[in-house]
């Protein structure tokens, strides 16, 4: 009980907590530069101990995967699982908890920078005409740089400006504004599993697809993130026209923003950019793979963006709201490392070998493969089931399939198509609940009631475009 009251400390738990993650970190760095030296065995033990001495911030969410992932692995000692996929289970634990460990320096030095939270603002209150373009760039755009945190801090955004003016309008135009801002911004969020560096659903199929190349996959996905940005656009302007004589009756949103406040956009963007060429510019120029060159690469830019900033306080800035905010990482390391953990060992509980056994028929049909990956990954996902753990099973299916014709470029394409149409749509997937609790409405409003209609369409129409150019031979 007395080892348990002191934990209870933040003044103990905080600290010991930061030093398992920086371990965690470290370890998944070293992993990638000496492949053979299975030291990201030797992290995982650490990475137990962040979640025992974080368990208080861990959500339902996360107990639930952690179970599972205790279950599965019972489950695979006793089918006399082969040690080295518990060494590659681990190896996968280890890395995904190193890159939230790096993305959560970015965070940081994010959120301290000025310009991000005036950026967030300018995008914010543009007048009708603007606001769905800027609100969906601006989800994408934050979303991309901070993850799941980035939409959080449009969200809360938002829900300030509406609050600030909520004299000024009645119920039904209120609503009516939410619905329209948050939707815009759930929309723009949802496409950056298409080609992000930073995220962990490009990083998940990288590490489950043999020959997935991050330099291969993200133009079109960049491309792809475009479509269903134009689509979102058209869903809006269709939904929400008014004639000329109804327009302009409520007052449009107002801050007090600074003069530079349009530059804050493109700093933003820029420092997207930056970060995204070095770490590119690095893959090519070095032997280490692409994942090992983020995760070593981002927290240093993080420190970089705090200390040129406000120079050495910076830094010890950072250093102490990292501290601080250490163990309540615990939901989305929990969360993800559990689902990287799932997603390998559960190969060897399923019966994939037979899976695949009674699936071969679709070896030699490349363009249906792709259909059903996408509507399953979707469905599942409305069913409860997180991408996550969808895709890797998918992947390795296919993997031992064989699909003539199926490139691995087709393949992440079709499994980021699904991935990304869920996103904004399905009511028991993160984001959506996330969203709920900052913009106070039910997941299924979110999920079904707004976005529901957009979801159907851009799974129908990125199911046509990646089909399509599997059947022509493009992808």
């Amino acid at each position: 009980m007395l080892f348990i009251d002191v934990l209870k400390r933040r003044a103990v738990r905080n600290p010991i907590a930061t030093i398992c993650l920086m371990i965690c970190l470290g370890g998944g760095i070293a992993q990638g530069v000496f492949p053979a030296s299975g030291v990201s065995i030797a992290a995982v033990p650490f990475f137990g101990v962040y979640l025992v001495i974080a368990f208080r911030s861990i959500a339902r969410v996360g107990w639930v995967l952690l179970f599972f992932s205790f279950a599965i692995a019972v489950l695979a000692l006793a089918g006399g699982i082969e040690t080295r996929i518990f060494a590659e289970a681990a190896g996968r634990v280890v890395f995904l908890s190193a890159l939230l460990t790096a993305v959560a320096f970015l965070r940081i030095a994010a959120t301290q920078d000025p310009v991000v939270e005036v950026a967030g603002e300018f995008l914010t209150l543009q007048p009708p005409t603007r606001r769905y373009a800027s609100l969906s760039a601006g989800g994408h755009l934050f979303g991309v740089l901070l993850n799941l945190g980035g939409l959080g801090v449009m969200l809360e955004v938002i829900m300030k400006g509406l609050q600030a003016h909520r004299h000024e309008m009645d119920d039904v135009v209120y609503e009516a504004r939410k619905r329209r801002m948050v939707s815009a911004c759930m929309r723009g969020f949802s496409s950056i599993a298409f080609w992000t560096p930073f995220g962990v659903a490009l990083n998940l199929m990288i590490l489950t697809i043999p020959d997935l190349e991050w330099a291969h996959l993200a133009p079109i996905g960049i491309a792809l993130a475009g479509v269903l940005f134009l689509l979102g656009w058209l869903f809006d302007t269709l939904e929400w026209w008014r004639p000329p004589s109804a327009r302009g009756r409520v007052a449009a949103l107002t801050g007090d923003l600074p003069d530079w406040a349009h530059w804050s956009v493109v700093i933003v963007a820029g420092h997207i950019l930056v970060l995204g060429g070095v770490v590119v510019a690095l893959d090519r120029a070095t032997e280490y793979s692409f994942q090992t060159v983020l995760i070593a690469i981002v927290p240093v830019y993080a420190l970089l963006w705090s200390g040129l900033r406000k120079g050495i306080g910076g830094i010890s800035d950072m250093s102490r709201r990292f501290v601080a905010q250490a163990s309540g990482f615990a939901t989305e390391m929990s969360v993800i490392a559990s689902a990287g953990f799932i997603g390998l060992v559960a190969l060897e509980v399923v019966p994939v070998e037979w899976i695949a056994d009674h699936l071969g028929w679709i070896a030699a049909r490349p363009v249906l493969t792709v259909v059903l990956l996408i509507m399953t990954v979707f469905v599942t996902g409305l069913l409860g089931v997180h991408p996550m753990i969808s895709v890797v099973l998918l992947a390795d299916v296919v993997n031992r399939v064989g699909v003539d014709g199926l490139s691995p470029l087709a393949l992440g394409l079709a499994l980021a198509g699904g991935w990304s149409s869920i996103i904004c749509m399905g009511p028991a997937i993160t984001a959506v609940v996330y969203a709920s609790s900052i913009v106070g409405e039910r997941p299924l409003t979110i999920g079904f009631r707004w976005n529901g209609v957009f979801g159907l369409a851009s799974i129908v129409l990125i199911t046509l475009i990646v089909g399509g150019g599997v059947a022509t031979g493009l992808f």
